[in-house]
């Protein structure tokens, strides 16, 4: 069975648009599935804002890896360790949160990539990285993993924001996704996503994105925002959360309930099964 195939990094160089569903909360490997089988393009598992522990990461993955839909993995931290572990699972790309400036991103790419151009470790023969490929030579698995891997980060801070053009220009970043959230706290206007001061400020994430030849996303679930988004050059959207999703889901279900229930003349009854049980 394989690992990383090299199919999403593929899918951004040709800068086709993205749809991922982010998997928060669960620990059951149905909501890989529901993603899979619903029609998303591919899953962000998510470590920064849960606790998603490192066997849960590594069996979502594998069943990820299992359907063929590709998966990135969310960090915690951009220290070796926590870049190690969860790369060697295989999954096909990582983000890393809350980059501030260029040398940040620049030890981040150190991190994800193997001597010569970068410090990550080795663990050819025991991890998922190297016991599913099947290599016939370890430096050709060396070689397709620095090349194939589909390195994110997020620009949702004040300082990256300033110095774009440091940050997006670091050589092996693929892709860079605005995170409402921290960057409007971070510009003293949190939650204001229409605010024309924010529109402005994620304009120019999208045009320095693109003089750089970095994929621009951003986190967006709303149909008619993210076709606006879209029509301005972004490409990549987180766009479903698996435990947004679920609530969502149980309060449109409560509220119909509560609607027949309240109705003045009862809604027409379903069909009464005559099966037996």
């Amino acid at each position: 069975m394989q690992g990383l195939t090299g199919q999403l990094k593929k899918r951004v160089k040709n800068r086709d648009v993205l749809i991922f569903g982010a998997i928060m909360d669960s620990r059951s490997g149905a909501v890989v599935e529901m993603y899979h089988d619903t029609g998303y393009d591919a899953i962000m598992i998510d470590r920064e804002h849960t606790l998603l522990n490192s066997e849960t990461i590594l069996e979502h993955v594998r069943l990820a890896r299992a359907l063929g839909i590709p998966c990135m993995v969310r960090a915690a931290d951009d220290s070796y360790h926590e870049i190690n572990r969860v790369l060697d699972q295989a999954p096909d790309g990582i983000f890393m949160p809350r980059i501030h400036d260029r040398q940040q991103a620049e030890n981040f790419v150190r991190n994800v990539k193997y001597p010569p151009h970068g410090v990550r470790g080795l663990g050819a023969s025991t991890c998922p990285a190297g016991k599913y490929m099947g290599w016939a030579k370890t430096k050709d698995m060396v070689d397709f993993f620095d090349k194939n891997l589909v390195v994110g980060i997020q620009i949702e801070t004040a300082g990256a924001l300033a110095d774009l053009d440091g940050v997006l220009s670091v050589p092996g970043i693929d892709v860079a996704v605005v995170g409402n959230d921290d960057l409007s706290l971070g510009m003293g206007i949190v939650g204001e996503l229409e605010n024309p001061k924010y529109l402005d400020a994620v304009l120019k994430v999208i045009k320095t994105c693109e003089k750089h030849g970095v994929l621009p996303g951003i986190a967006c679930a709303d149909p008619a925002r993210l076709r606006f988004w879209k029509d301005h050059g972004m490409r990549l959207f987180w766009a479903a959360a698996d435990i947004c999703l679920m609530w969502d889901a149980a309060r449109r279900q409560i509220s119909s309930i509560n609607d027949a229930l309240a109705a003045v003349k009862a809604p027409p009854a379903a069909p009464v099964s005559t099966a037996t049980v």
